[in-house]
C-alpha cells in the first residue's frame, strides 16, 4: 500500500470513526482556524452572469460531479452553459483551457475531462477560476456557469451555492482540518442557497435528497453493453481511486453483485501493475475510466454508470434564480 493510500485510510477513520480527536490534531485544528479564517465566509462580489457553485464543506465524495453533469444538461436546454473548475490533477502552460473530450488527461485532470465527455457543454478548467469564468463567458457566450468546486474559493464570484453532503458519513467528528473533514465551520452553512444530501442516514434543516442511480454498465469506449441484472450475483474486483471507495463497494453490493475492493488513493493515476493478479471481471467508476487505458488488463473491465436523480423542486429553485437575476 502507499504512503498517499496509508494516509487517506488514517485520515477517513479519524474523521469518521473518531469523535474525539487527540490533543495533538486539535491543536493543528486550531492553527487551521487561525490562518484559514479569512476563507470562512461567503464571497460578497457579483458576477456578471449567474454563477452556480457546487461544491462541499467535508473533504471526500459526495456525488458532486454527477450533480455538476446532470445540472448542466437540464439547464443546456434553455441556456447556453458552460463549465468551469480547477482541473485538478491536470497542468497546462496554457491557461484557461478549454477542455474537449479528447483533451489529454495531464493537462485537464480527470474530474473535468469527465465533465467534458458526458455534460455536452464547454468547460474550461483554470487554478484561478476567475479566468476560467471571463473565459466561459468571452469565449463561450455563457448564460449561465456552474463551477465544479470552488465553495471555498474566495476570488471566485458567485450568484448561487449548492453545498454536497454524503448522507453515510455526514459531517463525519465536527471538526476542522486536519482534526477532521470539514474545511469551514458549520455556521458556514448558514449562508449557502440550497444544501443537498446524497443518500439517506444525515439530513440538515431545508435540505433536499437525492441518489445516485445505477443505470447500467459500460465498456471504456462509453458504450452501454449489459443491464444491470445480467451481472446479478456475479462476482467481481471494485477498482477504483476516488474519495469514498467504500461507497462504491456499497453501491455494486445493493446491485447484488458479490465485490472484491482494490480501492487506491484518489486521482490515483493507474498502471497495468495495479491490476496484476485479479483473476474476476473488473468494475471501475466513470472518473476512474479516464485514467485507465484501453490494453492495461487482459480481463473484461466495465464501467459503473450512473446519473444524479436530481428532485424536480432543484432544478426548479436554480431556473428560478437565474429568471430572476438581473
Amino acid at each position: 500500500m502507499s504512503w498517499r493510500a496509508r494516509l487517506e485510510r488514517h485520515a477517513n477513520r479519524l474523521w469518521y470513526e473518531t469523535q474525539t480527536p487527540g490533543l495533538a490534531y486539535r491543536a493543528l485544528e486550531r492553527l487551521y482556524r487561525r490562518f484559514a479564517k479569512q476563507r470562512f465566509h461567503r464571497p460578497s462580489g457579483r458576477p456578471p452572469v449567474p454563477v452556480i457553485v457546487v461544491g462541499n464543506l467535508c473533504v471526500g465524495g459526495a456525488g458532486k460531479t454527477p450533480t455538476v453533469i446532470a445540472l448542466a444538461r437540464r439547464l443546456a436546454a434553455r441556456y447556453r452553459v458552460a463549465i468551469i473548475s480547477r482541473g485538478y490533477g491536470g497542468h497546462s502552460d496554457n491557461y484557461p483551457l478549454a477542455v474537449g473530450p479528447e483533451t489529454a488527461i495531464a493537462e485537464a485532470g480527470d474530474e473535468a475531462l469527465l465533465i467534458a465527455r458526458e455534460a455536452g457543454v464547454p468547460v474550461w478548467v483554470d487554478p484561478e477560476r476567475s479566468r476560467a469564468l471571463q473565459a466561459a463567458i468571452e469565449d463561450s457566450a455563457a448564460e449561465v456557469v456552474i463551477s465544479d468546486d470552488g465553495l471555498q474559493h474566495q476570488a471566485l464570484a458567485r450568484s448561487f451555492e449548492i453545498c454536497l453532503f454524503d448522507g453515510h458519513r455526514g459531517l463525519g467528528n465536527g471538526h476542522l482540518l486536519p482534526a477532521g473533514p470539514l474545511r469551514q465551520p458549520r455556521s458556514r452553512l448558514a449562508s449557502v442557497d440550497l444544501l443537498l444530501v446524497k443518500g439517506a442516514g444525515f439530513s440538515l434543516p431545508g435540505a433536499e435528497h437525492f441518489e445516485l442511480e445505477a443505470i447500467g454498465f459500460r465498456d471504456l469506449d462509453g458504450s452501454l453493453t449489459e443491464p444491470l441484472e445480467a451481472w446479478r450475483g456475479r462476482e467481481v474486483d471494485a477498482v477504483c481511486g476516488i474519495a469514498n471507495p467504500e461507497g462504491f463497494a456499497d453501491t455494486l453490493e445493493r446491485l447484488g453483485l458479490k465485490v472484491r475492493l482494490h480501492a487506491f488513493p484518489d486521482h490515483h493515476r493507474f498502471l497495468a501493475r495495479d491490476f496484476a493478479g485479479l483473476d474476476r471481471p473488473v468494475i471501475t467508476t466513470a472518473k476512474d475510466a479516464v485514467r485507465i487505458e484501453a490494453g492495461m488488463l487482459g480481463l473484461p473491465l466495465r464501467v459503473l454508470e450512473v446519473l444524479a436523480a436530481l428532485p424536480e423542486s432543484v432544478y426548479q429553485r436554480i431556473e428560478s434564480h437565474i429568471e430572476e437575476f438581473a
